[in-house]
């Protein structure tokens, strides 16, 4: 369907901030831009707004959504206890092989995330970092879950494109990883689960730094 194409690259752009939060979003524009009439960009940019993505004022205009930190802290919180639960079942499992398989997809996602920091591909890093979670959650059984946290984390997903903006940030995230990897290696479920509480917790204390620098982003 025609409003599933423009849902879509709509969503992508907002999400890797090529629509960056605040800018207006023009119908007819849109509609010029898509080649298609006003109704499936009306029906998209409703199903945006119902994701805290996109906000629709009939007296002032539609623009992208401020990143909105109360819908951040809830994103993250679902998406934190799904991924524990997900390193729980894991380590229950009597057999090493999922740890196995699990080792050789990190380790290649890991060493392709480093290109993506030399080459500053910020939207690509992010990519690969949600491969790593998600193979987590393939491993397990569980790919849907993390499909659905994907799905309905619009905000939570931005502000880490903007926690990638910051070089330092992104060094740190290639630490925790290394971290996360050794920890799977050993098979040490607890140290795995404290490392992952550690690294998806991290962005409750930088949000300061990102409004700092870019305060245009976010709602107050």
């Amino acid at each position: 369907m025609l409003t599933d194409i423009v849902y879509a690259d709509l969503r992508d752009r907002i999400l890797n901030l090529s629509l960056k939060p605040g800018t207006p979003l023009s119908f007819s524009a849109l509609s010029t831009q898509y080649n298609v009439s006003i109704s499936p960009i009306r029906d998209a940019l409703k199903k945006l707004a119902s994701e805290g993505l996109v906000e629709i004022k009939p007296q002032s205009g539609t623009s992208v959504s401020l990143i909105d930190l109360e819908r951040v802290r809830d994103e993250r919180f679902m998406r934190l206890y799904l991924e524990l639960g997900a390193i729980e079942k894991l380590g229950a499992r009597e057999s090493g092989y999922e740890r196995i398989g699990l080792v050789s997809k990190w380790e290649d996602l890991i060493a392709r995330q480093h290109e993506a920091f030399s080459c500053r591909d910020t939207a690509g890093f992010l990519a690969l970092d949600d491969c790593m979670h998600m193979a987590l959650f393939e491993e397990t059984g569980h790919s849907r879950v993390f499909e659905s946290i994907r799905s309905t984390s619009g905000n939570y997903h931005r502000i880490r494109m903007v926690s990638y903006l910051f070089d330092d940030i992104l060094k740190n995230i290639l630490v925790q990883h290394a971290q996360l990897m050794e920890a799977l290696k050993a098979g040490d479920v607890e140290r795995l689960l404290e490392l992952d509480r550690k690294h998806i917790s991290k962005i409750e204390v930088e949000t300061a730094e990102y409004q700092k620098a870019y305060p245009q982003y976010f709602r107050q």
